[in-house]
């Protein structure tokens, strides 16, 4: 931390409470470049945020309060100085739904409370990506406004750069192309006219005094109803069976067509594409953090990763249509990676 970030952060925090931050602490953070705090005072607390992304912190100010205006629960926003890239949020504590649903590994989804949280998340969720996306300024979202074409082939591109080149599988690149654009074409015929949260995972769902509360989310932009889903049901480490999956989807269409009309056949026809999608773009970011940055977190999540594209692999019939793709999918899920061993 530079001193004048840390000088800002201090600085904040005494405007917001009237405190000195007697204590600075480091908070793990995530995949992201993102540094965060716990500034400690006498009476309060509160998360400081240091990023360099001057745009990107623009639009987490403006999400924040556009969500507070909508009531969605997310932190309060302290203070923000982004000249110096540092914000202070408020202090959610450290439990996340997914320390809830791996507090039962066997069967995550098992505790009645957990259930019920979930079930929550998801209901939320619908509001959030209908009734609050109707009101959203999309021209704020950062890096990009809608989950169109270039943001799709960036995801397909990462997880080839950063998981699948470093595992040394063979391949055709030029045939892989070709199935990546066929796989893009048919993601995009989806209905993109929604707030998509773009990182909706369980632990990016905080959980405070029984109340939940949505972090993580300044990458939102337009996109379709189905992402979000897919990333919260296929989030590697969560680990949620597969009938669970197929109950919490009936769950959410329920709940989503009482806010807009959907075509269940489309949404469904989309939903595992879209969630095939979401995977490859998280074994991309595992195989940055993971394989090449060595983050132990991230290692050990690929085999969990990858259990899931067995999992989505018969759900797809279009990937018949996909050889080159196809036939990595079925190398994947059978692949003898080293690392696998040592950090399970």
């Amino acid at each position: 931390m530079k001193k004048d970030q840390k000088q800002s952060l201090v600085h904040l925090f005494r405007a917001w409470c009237g405190e000195e931050a007697y204590q600075i602490r480091p908070v793990p953070g995530s995949g992201s470049n993102r540094a965060y705090y716990r500034l400690a005072g006498s009476n309060h607390t509160a998360i400081g945020v240091i990023n360099p992304d001057y745009r990107e912190n623009r639009a987490f100010v403006y999400m924040t309060r556009f969500f507070r205006n909508e009531r969605i629960a997310v932190p309060a926003l302290h203070g923000e100085d982004l000249n110096r890239g540092v914000y202070l949020t408020e202090d959610l504590g450290d439990q996340t739904l997914f320390d809830l649903i791996t507090q039962n590994p066997g069967d995550p989804a098992g505790e009645p409370q957990t259930r019920e949280k979930i079930i929550e998340a998801l209901r939320e969720l619908a509001r959030i990506q209908v009734v609050a996306g109707k009101k959203m300024d999309f021209s704020m979202c950062y890096p990009y406004t809608r989950f169109n074409r270039d943001s799709i082939v960036f995801d397909l591109h990462y997880f080839r750069e950063q998981f699948l080149e470093p595992t040394g599988l063979k391949y055709n690149k030029r045939e892989i192309e070709k199935d990546f654009e066929a796989l893009v074409s048919l993601i995009l015929e989806a209905d993109q006219e929604y707030l998509m949260y773009r990182d909706f995972q369980s632990r990016n769902i905080m959980v405070c005094q029984n109340k939940l509360y949505f972090i993580d989310y300044q990458g939102a932009r337009k996109g379709p109803l189905q992402y979000d889903l897919a990333a919260f049901l296929y989030q590697a480490r969560a680990r949620l069976p597969e009938s669970f999956r197929d109950q919490m989807v009936e769950h959410y269409l329920k709940v989503a067509r009482m806010l807009t009309p959907i075509d269940e056949r489309s949404f469904r026809k989309y939903f595992y594409p879209i969630a095939l999608l979401r995977v490859l773009q998280t074994l991309g970011a595992y195989g940055l953090r993971g394989l090449k940055e060595q983050k132990e977190h991230f290692i050990q999540s690929i085999p969990y990763a990858l259990k899931n594209l067995e999992s989505l692999h018969p759900r797809i019939p279009e990937l018949t249509d996909l050889p080159e793709l196809q036939r990595i999918l079925h190398r994947l899920m059978y692949i003898k990676i080293p690392y696998n061993e040592a950090n399970q």
